[in-house]
């Protein structure tokens, strides 16, 4: 009785890794999604990796849009006015969200492959 209660519980957290780990590299295949259907159904620490990787992967995935419109906001501003401290700033404005949308995709590959090779039986998020 009390091994296959231990091997049930060893099965559960494998599982919670692989769902947690999934929900990171989701990014790649199916980004607001997975997320969002792992948090709502499954158990607590990979619903918490979920929720989690559901705001990486809002960043990682709104961080372009606002920089090529911040960019192109910049470069048009450049063609109309002689003032370009506008334009700098709004370059620089989307060189940052560049820069951060890179940082959140590695990051959530390198969660995803530290919850996956956890191992200890708690893995926080």
């Amino acid at each position: 009785m009390e091994e296959t209660y231990s091997n049930h519980y060893k099965s559960n957290i494998q599982g919670n890794r692989v769902l947690a780990s999934i929900s990171y590299f989701s990014l790649f295949f199916a980004p607001i999604i997975v997320p969002i259907v792992i948090w709502i159904f499954a158990d607590k620490p990979a619903s918490q990796h979920a929720s989690k990787s559901l705001v990486y992967h809002i960043i990682t995935y709104s961080g372009p849009i606002i920089a090529l419109v911040t960019g192109s906001l910049g470069m048009s501003l450049m063609q109309n006015t002689s003032n370009n401290w506008i334009t700098i700033i709004a370059i620089a404005i989307a060189c940052l969200l560049a820069f951060a949308t890179l940082w959140y995709t590695i990051k959530n590959v390198y969660r995803g492959v530290s919850v996956l090779t956890s191992k200890t039986a708690i893995f926080y998020p």
